[in-house]
């Protein structure tokens, strides 16, 4: 890399994390090139609007506590960021329970032999952790030890094997440590009397930011301030290799080959191990290929009207709906459809599965678990749209952090590559965090300081819900 930073980068993934990078590197005047095999930008954050259809790949919310990432998206948006009141439920028991959960609506809604069994299922683990108890060494152990077997088996048990397609006793703690920020029962009780609102857990926000015209506006932005800075952003192009060249790197794609002195990642860290693997050593690689992604099919209905809930998202934990999770793009924006309604249904898979390779069946499902939720008549559906992305989310089985760690290790020691962002770090993180993420990665490349230095890796950060 040439004194003083590199003159030419290149970026792989023109999501949230590698639009950011971009967009700081063509700001400090570096010839910039972003490479995405998708047709559009945004990745998990980008919106689709096809044949009517005009959704996001799930619920996405934006909020953070870093004034500054608010700051650069409010004025990359020229402030146009509705401020909306969070409500997302759990559909169970054929009623519906807030999330985040509240002990009094838990009570109160909970039939009453399974609200008192819950009760003295948490009494009974909390004593013999007086004792001891289990040892915290996977998802099951954590939230049992802090929630009781009960509300395990009724909830979080179903909810996450269903999410994961494994058993929760193979998941690592980390995903009940940073994801369930209520860390016991006791401290759902201290929520529901003493709530701390934006001082609290950041599960427990309930207002949030949203573009107005879809979450996807945030990477088109970012995009079109690349494009305007100088840079280039090259669709539906896949990087096929990665080897040393004169003065830095060369980047073989399906469109050619493009010559860098520093690279920075956004896309799956396990592919950009396949891409560089000449300069891995066979360790690095053996992690790379233990790691894995799970995937999720979106169905998508459209409806002749809006549907009667307020709900942002519902969960789904029972086995009589395969899909885990709905939304409701109209309760983000109102004015996201000129006429009618959507539901947006998420069916976890891994890729290539059964699930994965549905269509048809999956909206038919859909259909009729819509109906059985009351959100709409079968009548009132006009069409479907499904959609998939093969790289949703890190799978944190145990073990995880030693294998990452081994590969991201590796990447580290490698002079002129920075990789960031969720699919880039193997980290379920939100997409403030990746705008954040893809700053630091382009500022390193720049010579000033280090992403693994200027971010906040504490294990609050992470918390969501």
């Amino acid at each position: 890399m040439a004194p003083g930073g590199p003159g030419r980068v290149v970026v792989l993934g023109a999501g949230l994390a590698g639009l950011s990078a971009a967009d700081v590197l063509v700001s400090h005047g570096v010839r910039t090139v972003v490479v995405e095999k998708e047709a559009a930008p945004g990745g998990l954050a980008a919106t689709c609007r096809v044949g009517g259809f005009h959704f996001d790949f799930g619920p996405h919310r934006f909020h953070t506590r870093n004034p500054a990432v608010l700051a650069r998206v409010s004025a990359l948006l020229g402030g146009d960021l509705l401020q909306v009141e969070r409500l997302s439920r759990i559909r169970l028991l054929d009623r519906y329970f807030l999330y985040p959960l509240s002990l009094g609506d838990v009570l109160r809604r909970m039939p009453l032999r399974k609200g008192a069994a819950m009760m003295a299922s948490y009494m009974a683990r909390r004593g013999r952790r007086l004792f001891g108890g289990l040892p915290d060494d996977s998802f099951e152990t954590w939230v049992v030890n802090r929630f009781g077997r009960c509300l395990y088996d009724i909830y979080f048990g179903p909810y996450t094997a269903k999410l994961w397609g494994i058993p929760p006793s193979s998941l690592s703690p980390d995903w009940a440590s940073q994801r369930i920020t209520v860390p016991s029962l006791t401290g759902l009780v201290r929520e529901t009397l003493f709530p701390r609102g934006e001082k609290g857990a950041r599960s427990l926000v309930s207002t949030f930011h949203y573009p107005r015209g879809g979450i996807g506006r945030i990477s088109e932005a970012f995009a079109a301030r690349v494009r305007e800075g100088g840079g280039a952003l090259m669709t539906s192009v896949e990087p096929l290799s990665i080897s040393r060249g004169p003065g830095g790197f060369v980047v073989e794609t399906t469109a050619g080959a493009l010559e860098a002195d520093g690279l920075i990642s956004s896309i799956p860290v396990t592919r950009l191990a396949e891409l560089a693997a000449p300069m891995l050593d066979e360790r690095s690689r053996e992690a790379a290929a233990s790691l894995s992604y799970r995937s999720i099919v979106f169905v998508t209905l459209r409806l002749a009207k809006r549907p009667e809930p307020r709900d942002h998202w519902i969960y789904t934990p029972e086995d009589c709906y395969r899909f885990n999770r709905l939304s409701i793009p109209e309760n983000f924006d109102p004015s996201v459809s000129e006429s009618g309604g959507q539901v947006v249904f998420e069916f976890t898979c891994q890729e290539g599965d059964q699930i994965w390779n549905g269509g048809e069946a999956l909206a038919a499902e859909c259909v009729s678990g819509g109906e059985r939720l009351g959100l709409f008549r079968t009548g009132e559906v006009m069409g479907h749209a499904v959609t998939r992305q093969a790289h949703a989310y890190p799978i944190y089985d145990r073990g995880y952090e030693v294998r990452s760690g081994i590969l991201l290790e590796a990447f580290d020691a490698l002079p002129g590559i920075v990789t960031c962002g969720r699919q880039g770090l193997f980290r379920y993180n939100n997409m403030d965090h990746s705008i954040e993420m893809g700053e630091y990665a382009a500022l390193e490349l720049l010579g000033i300081g280090t992403l693994r230095e200027r971010f906040d890796w504490t294990r609050s950060t992470w918390a969501d819900g």
